[in-house]
């Protein structure tokens, strides 16, 4: 019964539900952070890329910009430093015990 306090605002309510994120936007989200997640794979395992470095830099800044979207939607509070690696890990572990997966 808790679970459907929260969605109607408490025990009393005010008869409006509670606004959820689009699940569509979401699942393109999640979608993108899978594809930005196997190409930063792809780019740290081949040496022959060229401009390996640069590639691999626009890839992670477009990771962490996904992260921040992702929190935003998940309703995560901001992580102060998405763009750090320790900013990505804690969002990235927020999520997933939020139940995201990508």
């Amino acid at each position: 019964m808790s679970a459907w306090n929260s969605i109607r605002g408490g025990p009393w309510g005010n008869g409006r539900v509670r606004s959820q994120a689009d699940p569509f936007e979401t699942l393109q989200v999640q979608l993108s952070l899978a594809r930005l997640e196997r190409e930063i794979e792809r780019l740290r395992s081949d040496d022959e890329v060229f401009a390996r470095a640069h590639h691999l830099r626009a890839a992670v800044i477009a990771y962490g910009h996904l992260l921040g979207e992702a929190c935003r939607l998940a309703g995560v509070e901001p992580v102060p430093a998405v763009g750090s690696s320790v900013g990505r890990l804690l969002a990235v572990a927020e999520l997933q015990a939020r139940g995201w997966d990508w």
